[in-house]
């Protein structure tokens, strides 16, 4: 089938994580409107399955895996399973997040840890893991997805400490990684929205509070991220209200 013109994301394999529902869901489907090939990954396959089957229905290249990003076993074991399908991973979305509440002096040190490894430290190896299959003169993006509870000199909220010190920690990670993948032609930017209407949303704040963007909405400043419509554009966090 021939490639409508206005795709933005022809020939190129993009790696969304928490795309079964939400933000990830969203992207994925926004990124097969623009003809990129597909590695989508979630904790829950039925979910999962179905943003894949509606992907594939614009005739694009999906493949799934229902993974614990927290274990770099079986990152390191899909990235064995991409290689045998893949020649590159062009683009990566790093939007799947662990969120759970409780004041810092109560909270469990195991689920902070938890937090941590899910929301910072695999981002960290999944980018590690995608440079080292990115085509350098073609070139690469990552998008981390973060929070403007993960901004400076936004208000903060009692009881999402540390789902907050998560998202500092990968904008720290989008800015180190944007410095030193440079030289190996990947662009590295953030986005930070406000409220988002996800199941993570509803299940997070008091009954009554409605959020300001839809998962589609933020899936398009994604989509402007990773196209060639951004560059040269690196080392930015855009905040969405």
């Amino acid at each position: 089938m021939p490639i409508n013109e206005n795709c933005k994301l022809a020939g190129r394999t993009a790696f969304v994580t928490g795309a079964g529902r939400g933000i990830g869901r969203a992207t994925a489907l926004l990124m097969a409107e623009h003809a990129a090939d597909l590695i989508l990954v979630s904790r829950t396959n039925s979910e999962l399955e179905k943003t894949a089957d509606e992907c594939r229905e614009k005739n694009v290249t999906v493949m799934t895996e229902t993974i614990d990003l927290g274990r770099q076993d079986e990152i390191d074991r899909l990235f064995d399973r991409i290689k045998r399908h893949f020649k590159t991973v062009d683009i990566l979305i790093n939007n799947a997040a662990r969120f759970s509440s409780g004041m810092m002096k109560d909270y469990d040190a195991d689920e902070f840890r938890l937090i941590l490894e899910t929301n910072v430290t695999a981002p960290f190896y999944l980018a590690q893991k995608m440079a080292a299959m990115t085509d350098r003169d073609k070139g690469g993006a990552i998008v981390n997805v973060s929070s403007f509870s993960g901004c400076f000199g936004v208000e903060k909220f009692p009881g999402f400490g540390a789902y907050n010190i998560g998202k500092y920690g990968l904008w720290g990670l989008t800015e180190i990684l944007a410095l030193e993948f440079g030289e190996l032609n990947i662009r590295v930017n953030q986005v930070s929205p406000s409220g988002v209407d996800t199941k993570m949303f509803r299940e997070a704040v008091p009954p009554g509070v409605e959020p300001d963007l839809t998962p589609g909405q933020v899936a398009a400043q994604i989509l402007y991220l990773v196209s060639d419509d951004s560059a040269p554009l690196t080392g930015a966090n855009i905040m969405i209200k």
